[in-house]
């Protein structure tokens, strides 16, 4: 049997376990996916672990996504300069570190036909997933780039690779009625407090999937059900060889086709 999940803790919500077991039925696989909540202190121990446990790679989580990383062999591709990994591959005895956040990102903003090019965005969070988008957003070349956090040191560390500005989390509103596309990569449900001061024809782009969309006419309201669908195809091609059945992984998490 192979063996996938996720590690996080406390990960009481996550559709990823629906998602992949879909996809497994569909393929008529011999393969399941778990969820890992592990405490912090017990995080080496698990990762450790997964080779014990015959594991063929997980997804992690937060609050690990950059702690994972000085307990594997080696990461590669984005997730080396992002300094990030969402997704582990173990070959042979090596757990190798991948970040499947960048290709579910890019190709999220793809599918929704949001145009970063010449555009103005504020991302809001510096942590593991913000990472991600920082490295696509530098890619696309928006017109300004402007970065925030709670902790304002996480984020002047970030807008330092890729060149973008920095402004205190406390001062966003003054600049969102500049910005055409707003993206939250934290934890936190922003949604009320940004809508009220977006100006029609812009993107408000959540990437948490747990929050009930609000909506605010002019504005085009988007969370992170497609890219947590899109990142996990990738992942289930590192740990299978195999491409993930979108449509019944779209299914599995209620990602709803326009």
């Amino acid at each position: 049997m192979l063996i996938t999940g996720i590690i996080g803790y406390p990960m009481e919500t996550t559709l990823s376990p629906a998602m992949h077991n879909a996809a497994f039925k569909e393929l008529k696989m011999d393969a399941i996916y778990v969820r890992l909540p592990v405490r912090e202190e017990r995080l080496k121990e698990a990762i450790m672990g997964l080779k014990v446990l015959g594991f063929r790679g997980v997804n992690v989580t937060i609050p690990y996504k950059e702690k994972v990383i000085e307990y594997l062999d080696d990461i590669v591709n984005g997730a080396k300069k992002i300094g990030a990994v969402n997704t582990i591959v173990i070959e042979g005895d090596k757990l190798l570190g991948h970040n499947t956040d960048i290709y579910g990102f890019k190709e999220s903003l793809r599918e929704y036909k949001i145009n970063v090019t010449d555009n103005n965005l504020l991302l809001i969070g510096a942590g593991g997933a913000a990472r991600a988008c920082a490295y696509v957003i530098d890619s696309m070349k928006p017109k300004r780039f402007v970065i925030t956090d709670m902790i304002l040191e996480k984020a002047k560390v970030l807008s330092q690779t890729y060149d973008a500005e920095v402004i205190e989390s406390d001062k966003i509103r003054n600049i969102i009625p500049e910005m055409d596309i707003v993206i939250n990569a934290t934890s936190e449900d922003l949604q009320a407090a940004v809508l009220s001061v977006m100006r029609q024809g812009v993107v408000y782009y959540d990437m948490n999937y747990e929050f009930k969309v609000l909506r605010k006419g002019g504005v085009k309201m988007i969370n992170g059900l497609l890219m947590l669908v899109l990142q996990g195809a990738r992942s289930f091609y590192l740990w299978t060889g195999r491409g993930g059945p979108i449509e019944t992984m779209k299914k599995a998490v209620g990602v709803k086709d326009d």
